[in-house]
């Protein structure tokens, strides 16, 4: 009986928002942690930011009445809240199972869609809560079945329809456009979509595949907009009836009907509508466009910069591999120096180099910012480590203006030799800081403070506000004197150029782009560089300004910039954290099976702890005819220490008893695996070591005869690894980089079938080439004579784990059948080749049935591997095949990777193979 598939079902909804690599956690076990109670929440933060979570909780139970009010429901226990200041990017996740949880990271955005005119712990917490209480909320059969087995996910319906729903009705609920809150209807989201209707807008099979394509953010971009539609077409009342209907569905993903019973029309015909609302809205517009050359075109371009002598830099990312610096110089084509992150922040310097700001993993559970300096020629040095300054501008005399964010606070700092030497400004309560620019002693910030925008002046002890008003305002850059600034502002609801200068009673526009300026670098001798939205990817171009702007606005309105104003806080004394009160269980389910006369009945449980440190599996059953205990149990620890025990029957001989079999034999087969890892993490390269254990043993029981006979294999190990693979959004798996795992185990002294050593090696590397990888792999085993043998053949999929597996002693090698005595050895050597290619990005998902597909691939493949003893000459089976692989989707929200294949084994013992699995080979 094997359990693992359906405990991974289980646990699918609590494993929360994390980066690409999956070995970092964003909750440090060795901080002190703190809980702090409300009425309706326990917020968990580390003692460091005490302050942070009062103010957190008062905002939430602001929050907690408008949003409970608004979908009138009330989630019965409370909701748990993870303050985290582990990571320098702006996030939150939410999960109503195993119990109401939500994720919130204190750093406020800079940059992006999420610039808007609210506080960012009043944005992140409306977003985040709004999905809690929609996505608990239940009525009828599914709030009495959970009332009955707990939280499990098919008694959440609102987790059961596509993202574009669950993260549109979160937007939509965070906006207030008349007040630029949130998302919808900000000028980031309408230049998007301007963008959308230009191109071709997306279908709804398409918005509910989530696939590879643009744009990225289209559940948030479509969904928001949609029901903007919905409310404007069918009333205020509508959203609320949409929800609610759908809350009451027992049968799973009745998205096409619940449209139905709510308007009157299907889900399709609804997004034919809403198709043409969206052409009306955003319409093209009439004028000229006016934002320069284009340079050039890819799926990612950020960060322009622009030297004194001409030379451009910028970061830019094709999608498949590693983001690059690129350097530009007049005259020249453009030229990779290094390869980056994607939120890398560029700031040119007067010698003709860059200051770059590039994130990294931190003390193995923080994503920070580290500062470099690259010269033109390609040099670099490192400024500072961990130390979070993102935006720099250079102010001469070996001096930098930083700006860093620790707690979710901003100061600017004056940097010499990477050393904070002066503090020119700290943020008040609730205030966030979009950018910095330098010129000699003047210093300038963009800032939002209580709804205004300003553009500040801080190298004095008391700053000087410039410009405020409700404008978004980033990317500030000085123009020919400390006296002119430009800056990315969205006067009229689109960014363009704009500019200021002192003793100027007006700002000035340069810019007329159609969907509006992302990023710009400061001009030099009249021209700029800048990035533009677009349908697809990003376009770096050349502008040159033109010698009058193309509009001023008058600045004598301009608004005072509020006071600094303490955020209420609720002060209440905190207690320790303690994991035990979220790791109780919340939910079961019944486990029946019956085959071959064997009878076993159980129940299936898991949970986690709120910090979710602590995951655990639990699956008892009893097998009633033999009264033997089976079963499987899990837990692991920060993802670093876990263990696995497993117990099975397995019935070998029965015979018809009246209506039923009755057994006549028996095996029960139990593994059981202890695994613990230290880690020193580096996000392109990870080092694990550790050690462990593993029992795999099977005991006969002959009933007829009344004998036993036991078969045992344990092993003690201990392992290391070292992974420098990345992959990216469009690349066919890891796309770059190597893999080295190292295994030394041993059975003696163990009481074991088997007592010798055994050490294996297994190296994999990815090579990108274009959009394709070419995907490598080389095992080598090696046992002693009285440690168990290695065996060939087959064709199963690589295990997506996180921690070693101990005792492995089979090996895939294609063409060729497990089993064969040629392919047994104590010695034994495997590589593989493939050769890894996308055919095409189908992303579709229709509504019913709801069933689609992203990505179909096309792998080529040659195994080579021997097996052989000791003393003996390793005979070589070659194997060479195909592979098609798809990404099914099933439900909107569940998806896999399945290869279908046919592999020719060319020397002797070999034949034609076609097979089905899950998952990649390696």
């Amino acid at each position: 009986m094997r359990l693992t598939t359906f405990c991974a079902l289980l646990l699918l909804w609590s494993a929360s928002a994390r980066a690409q690599w999956v070995e970092l956690h964003f909750v440090d076990p060795h901080l002190r942690w703190r809980t702090l109670q409300t009425e309706h929440f326990l917020v968990h933060f580390a003692e460091r930011d005490r302050a942070q979570a009062r103010t957190v909780a008062a905002v939430a139970e602001r929050v907690y009445s408008r949003t409970t009010a608004l979908l009138d429901w009330r989630p019965r226990l409370p909701t748990h809240i993870v303050l985290m200041d582990s990571a320098d990017f702006s996030n939150g996740f939410a999960s109503p199972v195993p119990f109401n949880f939500s994720g919130i990271f204190l750093s406020p955005p800079d940059e992006g869609e999420l610039l808007q005119n609210r506080e960012w712990l009043e944005l992140v917490l409306s977003h985040e809560f709004f999905h809690i209480v929609h996505l608990d909320k239940a009525s009828g059969a599914p709030l009495h079945l959970r009332s009955v087995l707990g939280r499990l996910v098919p008694f959440f319906p609102n987790v059961l329809q596509p993202t574009w729903v669950i993260e549109g009705l979160a937007v939509y609920n965070e906006s207030e456009p008349p007040r630029a809150y949130g998302r919808l209807g900000n000028s980031y989201f309408g230049g998007m979509m301007r963008a959308e209707v230009a191109r071709g807008l997306r279908s709804l099979s398409e918005v509910n595949a989530e696939g590879r394509g643009f744009p990225l953010n289209r559940d948030y971009l479509y969904g928001s907009n949609f029901f903007a539609f919905l409310r404007e077409r069918y009333g205020d009342s509508v959203i609320r009836r949409f929800i609610d209907h759908y809350s009451g569905n027992v049968v799973p993903f009745k998205v096409q009907s619940n449209a139905l019973a709510v308007t009157g029309k299907e889900m399709d015909a609804l997004w034919s509508d809403y198709h043409g609302w969206l052409r009306e809205r955003f319409a093209a517009p009439e004028t000229v466009p006016l934002f320069g050359d284009e340079l050039v075109h890819a799926f990612a371009i950020s960060s322009p910069a622009l030297s004194a002598n001409g030379t451009r830099w910028y970061v830019q990312a094709d999608g498949y591999a590693r983001p690059q610096l690129m350097q530009h110089r007049i005259g020249e084509t453009p030229r990779a120096l290094r390869e980056t992150e994607p939120d890398t922040h560029l700031a040119a310097t007067a010698d003709g180099g860059v200051l770059m700001a590039e994130q990294d993993i931190c003390r193995n559970h923080n994503l920070l910012y580290n500062l470099h300096y690259m010269d033109s020629r390609g040099r670099r040095r490192t400024i500072d480590q961990c130390q979070r300054h993102r935006f720099v501008a250079e102010m001469g005399a070996g001096r930098i203006a930083a700006l860093r964010i620790d707690g979710g606070a901003a100061e600017v700092v004056v940097l010499e030799n990477g050393t904070p030497v002066r503090s020119l400004y700290r943020t008040g309560a609730g205030e966030s800081v979009s950018g910095i620019a330098a010129s000699g002693e003047r210093v300038v910030i963009t800032a939002l403070r209580g709804g205004v925008w300003a553009l500040l002046e801080v190298s004095d002890r008391e700053p000087t506000v410039l410009i405020a008003d409700e404008a978004i305002k980033h990317s500030p850059r000085f123009g020919r004197t400390p006296d002119e600034i430009f800056f990315v502002a969205d006067y009229g609801k689109r960014y363009d150029v704009w500019s200021w200068q002192r003793a100027s009673n007006s700002v000035a526009r340069w810019t007329r782009a159609p969907y509006g300026v992302r990023e710009i670098s400061a001009p030099v001798a009249g021209e700029l560089l800048l990035t533009t939205i677009e349908a697809d990817g990003v376009t770096l171009r050349r502008y040159q300004l033109p010698p009058e702007p193309l509009e001023r606005r008058s600045v004598q309105g301009s608004q005072a910039l509020p006071a600094p104003t303490p955020e209420p806080m609720l002060v209440v004394d905190d207690r320790p954290y303690s994991p035990w009160p979220s790791l109780r269980p919340t939910a079961w389910a019944p486990l029946l099976q019956i085959a071959d006369g064997a009878v076993a009945v159980g129940a299936v449980t898991y949970g986690m702890d709120a910090l979710q440190l602590h995951q655990y599996f639990l699956a008892p059953m009893v097998e009633v005819t033999q009264g033997e205990l089976l079963g499987r149990a899990e837990y692991t620890y920060d993802g670093r220490h876990g263990i696995v025990v497993n117990r099975n029957l397995v019935v070998r001989a029965s015979e018809p008893d009246n209506s039923r079999s009755k057994i006549k034999a028996y095996s029960i087969k139990q593994n059981a695996q202890w695994v613990s890892l230290w880690r020193a993490l580096a996000l392109n390269q990870r080092w694990y070591w550790g050690l462990g254990a593993a029992l795999d043993e099977e005991t006969f029981h002959d009933l007829a005869l009344g004998t036993t006979s036991v078969r045992n294999e344990r092993v003690a190990a201990l392992v290391a690894g070292v992974d420098t693979r990345r992959q990216q959004w469009l690349s066919e798996g890891p796309s770059q980089g190597q893999e080295l795992r190292l295994f030394a185990e041993t059975s003696r002294g163990l009481g074991a079938a088997y007592s010798g050593n055994a050490y294996r090696a297994d190296w994999r590397g990815d090579v990108p080439i274009g959009k394709t990888v070419l995907a490598l792999r080389w095992n080598e085993a090696y046992g002693q004579r009285d440690a168990q043998p290695y065996e060939l053949g087959g064709s199963k999929s690589d295990e997506v784990i996180l921690l070693p597996i101990l005792n492995e002693r089979d090996f895939a090698l294609r063409g060729y059948s497990t089993g064969t005595a040629s392919l047994i050895g104590h010695r034994a050597r495997v590589t593989s080749v493939e050769w890894r290619a996308p055919l095409a990005d189908i992303d579709r998902h229709i509504m019913v049935p709801p069933l689609g597909i992203n990505r179909v691939s096309l792998n080529l493949f040659a195994d080579v591997g021997a097996a052989w003893e000791h003393g003996e000459t390793p005979h070589y089976r070659r194997g060479l095949g195909a592979e098609l692989m798809s990404e099914p989707r099933f439900g909107y929200l569940y998806g896999t990777i399945v290869r279908a294949g046919v592999a020719k084994g060319l020397d002797p013992t070999g034949s034609t193979k076609i097979y089905l699995r899950v998952g990649r080979s390696f």
